[in-house]
């Protein structure tokens, strides 16, 4: 008589697991677990030419409602990390032809990218309006993107 109840609850069991597993896989579909995470730029952010385009507090903004998608550089002078990160996106510029915004610290504080960005220089992807990857200036992590343009190409070319 155990072997006929065993072989009623194996098929409830079964289908709980199934019933689990499934929801626990449709949340994080939801979540993004599953995203490519990578930018697809609008294409006005295409274009010959190393320089950079200067932006604003207001600027960003409006652009973040526009839903664009773009990368920008928080920069701050007189710092000699950030000299070095903006002579690692410059030349990432030149060789793929991708235009990158520079705003300045004092900006980014007046923004609301400094949800995200607390501390300068740093590099942040910006994807249909929201923030999906930046550079974090105080996290031993990001540190050899810091210092290491192979680091740094490799890091933003896996969003990009």
């Amino acid at each position: 008589m155990a072997k006929k109840k065993n072989r009623k609850i194996l098929p409830l069991v079964m289908a709980l697991i199934v019933v689990v597993l499934g929801s626990i896989l449709f949340v994080g579909a939801a979540s993004g677990w599953f995203d490519n995470h990578k930018v697809k730029l609008d294409a006005e952010y295409y274009a010959d030419g190393a320089e950079f385009m200067e932006l604003t507090a207001g600027e960003y903004e409006g652009l973040i409602e526009a839903k664009k998608s773009f990368v920008v550089m928080v920069d701050q002078s007189g710092c000699t990390t950030a000299d070095r990160l903006r002579e690692y996106v410059t030349r990432y510029m030149t060789e793929t032809g991708i235009l990158v915004y520079r705003m300045m610290f004092a900006e980014v504080k007046e923004s609301s990218l400094h949800e995200k960005v607390k501390y300068y220089p740093s590099v942040a992807m910006v994807s249909k309006g929201k923030v999906v990857a930046y550079l974090r200036a105080d996290e031993d992590a990001d540190a050899d993107k810091y210092n290491n343009y192979d680091a740094f190409k490799a890091w933003i070319g896996k969003y990009l």
